[in-house]
Parts: structure tokens; sequence; C-alpha cells
């Protein structure tokens, strides 16, 4: 398998990692990411809140295309959201960013943090933790099989289409649930007759 091909590097070899502030409704500076904010593997970015942070602050914690970030306590601990085309926006203090650098795809890298791979070692650091969360210096320590740029492209469209399918069908499924629903409420309503 992959395991066997791939050289498997510390997590830290891959990524600059930061945390950082509070929220605002205000429309006020950038956008302010929080684990509240991430649901689903979704981002609803018109409803993220605001934050004032600028100048230096702003360039440490901005959010950039490619970024992962990661929950780093509470019941969603290591789960994580790769930043796909972003508003300008800065993550809050109870995520973690980290920054994949250039030698690595991050939809690949991505893509592991939903492996059992990672959840295994996750889980470990958890149990081991007083406070049950996750911190930087503990992601840098996951181990993480890195193949080929080449073979990461491919394993990386391998799971995007797959996921394409899969949403696909689940929105037949939705849809199908909704249809059903409407015809019972007009069968049992005697609006439909059979």
């Amino acid at each position: 398998g992959i395991r066997d091909r791939s050289p498997s590097r510390g997590l830290g070899d891959v990524y600059k990692r930061q945390y950082t502030d509070s929220a605002s409704e205000i429309i006020v500076g950038p956008k302010f990411l929080r684990i509240t904010d991430i649901q689903e593997g979704n981002v609803i970015w018109n409803n993220v809140p605001y934050c004032n942070c600028s100048g230096s602050d702003f360039e440490k914690y901005q959010l950039i295309d490619g970024d992962i970030v990661f929950a780093r306590t509470g019941a969603t601990t290591g789960k994580s959201y790769l930043i796909k085309n972003p508003p300008i926006a800065v993550f809050a203090s109870y995520l973690i960013r980290v920054r994949i650098n250039e030698l690595f795809y991050p939809e690949f890298v991505s893509h592991f943090f939903k492996s059992s791979m990672y959840w295994t070692q996750i889980n470990s650091h958890i149990s081991g933790s007083a406070q049950g969360g996750v911190n930087a210096k503990k992601l840098s320590s996951l181990k993480i099989v890195l193949p080929k740029l080449e073979e990461q492209l491919k394993i990386s469209k391998f799971f995007e289409n797959t996921e394409s399918t899969i949403e696909v069908y689940v929105n037949h499924v939705k849809k199908l649930s909704e249809l059903k629903r409407k015809l019972t409420l007009e069968l049992l309503s005697g609006k439909l007759n059979i």
C-alpha cells in the first residue's frame, strides 16, 4: 500500500503552525472564523462575524487559500477544515491554523486529516491529556504518509470525484425524502387520491 511506498514524517515537517483574538457582529475588519462556524465540513462565510484585527495581527492570523484549521478543544477536537477561496478572514484562538508548505498538496493533507490513521493518533493524544485538547506541539508530532507530489494529486482527485458523487446522491435522497413528506401530507389530508 501507500504506507510501504512512501516515507512517513512528522506532521510538523509539513506546515507552519499558529493560532490566535474576539468576535464582533459590527462590520469592521476581517471575518473571524470560529469553531462553531465550521458545520458539517462547510463554512457559510456570510454568517461568520467580524474582528477588529489589523496590521501585524492581521498578517499573522490571516487565512488564505490552502490553509487548514483545526479545533483544538471541545467536542470537535481534531476536526479540520481546508480553507478554499476565503473572504478576508482571520481565525479564532480555539482553532489552530496550519499552512501547508509548497512541497505538499493541501487537499491531500486535508484528506489525511479525515483518515483513521490521523484519528487514531489524535484520540491517543486527547486521552492522554487532562484537558482533552490538542495543541500545536501535539499536532506537529503526528505521523503522516507523504507520497510524491504526483501521487498526492492523483489521490486528491480521486477523493474529490468520490465526494462529488456522494454529494449528488445525498442531494437526491434529500429531494426524495421531501417529496415523500409532501405526498404523505397530501394523501393523509385527502388532497391527493390514489
